[in-house]
């Protein structure tokens, strides 16, 4: 077959590489921009004052995260490890998340005991401790919404907020843990994903990325010199005129004999047996509205994702990172207030602000380079002569209708030479879009070609299996005794009298303490100081 596939993101490049290196079909790759990748976009980067692309002066960083592990990455890390070059470009790394909420008026992170506490007066506030009791507390418990024999306990689509609210976790616990978790996770302002967002969903990804993990830390992978080393190495073996960079697609309909009709946006047009549709969802509907032959299937089930158009800065100026060095994480959530009717303050819930530590990710020496920080929708600009380049992306909202959608997407699938790729159809990342390129091209392995190219033996056979990334449950002992406890100390209100007199006993050492003279409050301001 003559296939095409739109977009040359993580799905396309899966589907592209499937069927180019594994089948006889004729395949080629549109990219409406002028730079393959999609998200998978590695750039240079230069030693402050440095313009030079030479010797120690020059590094490559990703504009957008890519991490990994070798439980839930599957089949894209058995990707990276067939070829030698890719194989040995694999390090691991780190993943931390920290919040910043104000400039640094409260601050907290979680990759060390210290960043926890980086505000002495946490050490004195109720609130945070609740706050860490309830992560723990989440962590035990809410993983029971995975498991088979309990789920008649909750309602299939309950979202993560009718959740909480009935399980008693405290406003700091959603407010400076899961709220800014989840919006970092998918790129996406709280006011659109927190909340509403299907318990379900939320917590097997948690599960899946070990973030539910009690003790010990989980394994992290990343690529040394970026995504652009894979994107390199599937579009090298591609015959360039089967690569057709800059050329957006206009339409796309189907053939009144056989196939579809492509059509680009430079006029250009070729028919071909099967189109692979590994572009956003909305990109793909437009495709099909302007080619005349929109099925009324395809409208429902692709117009039911929702989009979230993100600006990712990558600069070098650490005022977009935690005041207090200790809580620098890998993951820096960012976020302002703003004055309500009241007088009070209340938090920004339309903008996601996030900064990622690309020193930390990816082994920059920070020594050569300095801070080498990319930072998705800045909550205030970065000083302009620390600005290396600012990408736009877009990113799914992954809410109860796409998840229902994603459930219909079969309805659609394979129908009129028509199949669709992309991560929106799963959580949103690197492995959900590779294994759903992956599935896309391997559903026409088996399907004869009529492509004119040079086959004397057919190769019609994936590399390996592809495997389901979704982690199977695991009745943990050490979790499940941790959530008894939890039940116990939630149901008899142990908690509630404890808390009592852990507040009266933290208000008791705080005026004792200022008695003495150690005013939490004055340290706080001398470190803040030293941290300026």
């Amino acid at each position: 077959m003559k296939v095409a596939v739109i977009g040359s993101g993580v799905s396309g490049l899966a589907a592209t590489w499937v069927l180019n290196e594994y089948s006889d079909h004729e395949v080629h790759l549109y990219e409406a921009d002028a730079r393959p990748g999609g998200h998978a976009n590695t750039v240079s980067f230069t030693t402050p004052g440095d313009d030079s692309m030479d010797g120690h002066g020059y590094s490559h960083t990703h504009t957008t995260q890519i991490v990994f592990n070798p439980s839930t990455y599957p089949n894209f890390l058995r990707f990276l490890r067939l070829d030698a070059e890719t194989r040995s470009c694999i390090q691991a790394t780190d993943m931390t998340f920290s919040v910043s909420r104000d400039r640094g008026a409260f601050e907290w992170g979680g990759a060390s005991l210290g960043a926890v506490f980086c505000q002495p007066q946490h050490l004195l506030d109720p609130g945070h401790w609740r706050l860490i009791y309830d992560i723990v507390r989440f962590n035990a418990c809410a993983r029971r919404l995975l498991d088979p024999r309990r789920r008649s306990s909750y309602a299939p689509d309950i979202s993560i907020g009718k959740y909480l609210r009935r399980e008693g976790y405290s406003s700091s616990f959603i407010n400076n843990y899961l709220v800014p978790m989840t919006a970092a996770i998918w790129s996406t302002p709280p006011d659109k994903c927190a909340l509403d967002f299907p318990a379900h969903t939320l917590v097997q990804f948690m599960y899946n990325h070990h973030l539910l993990q009690i003790f010990g830390k989980p394994s992290w992978l990343t690529l040394r010199g970026g995504s652009g080393v894979y994107v390199k190495r599937i579009l090298s073996k591609l015959p360039a005129p089967q690569l057709h960079l800059a050329a957006p697609i206009q339409s796309v309909r189907t053939s009144e004999h056989h196939g579809a009709e492509l059509n680009t946006a430079s006029g250009e047009t070729s028919v071909y047996d099967h189109i692979i549709f590994a572009c956003h969802s909305d990109t793909a509907l437009n495709i099909l509205r302007a080619g005349g032959t929109l099925t009324h299937q395809e409208q429902t089930i692709l117009g039911a994702f929702e989009w979230n158009t993100n600006v990712a800065v990558l600069h070098n100026d650490s005022a977009l990172m935690p005041k207090r060095r200790v809580a620098w994480s890998c993951w820096n959530y960012l976020t302002e207030s703003e004055a309500k009717e009241d007088g009070g303050k209340k938090e920004k819930v339309d903008r996601v602000s996030l900064t990622d530590w690309m020193n930390a990710l990816q082994h920059i020496p920070e020594e050569t380079f300095g801070p080498v920080l990319v930072t998705l929708n800045p909550p205030f600009e970065p000083d302009p002569s620390r600005v290396v380049g600012r990408y736009q992306y877009d990113h799914p909202v992954l809410g109860s209708e796409a998840v229902r959608a994603q459930n219909e997407i079969s309805k659609i699938q394979g129908k009129r030479g028509f199949s669709f790729a992309g991560a929106w159809l799963k959580y949103g990342f690197h492995e959900d879009g590779f294994t759903s390129g992956m599935r896309a091209a391997a559903a026409l392995l088996q399907q004869p070609s009529s492509a004119n190219v040079d086959t004397p033996d057919s190769k019609a056979q994936l590399p390996f299996e592809i495997l389901d990334a979704d982690r199977g449950w695991e009745d943990e002992t050490h979790a499940k005794l941790l959530a008894l406890f939890f039940d116990l100390f939630e149901g008899t209100r142990l908690r509630a009298v404890i808390g009592a007199v852990l507040s009266w006993g933290l208000f008791v050492l705080g005026r004792l303490l200022a008695l003495v003279g150690l005013d939490v409050a004055a340290q706080v301001d001398i470190q803040d100081r030293r941290n300026v």
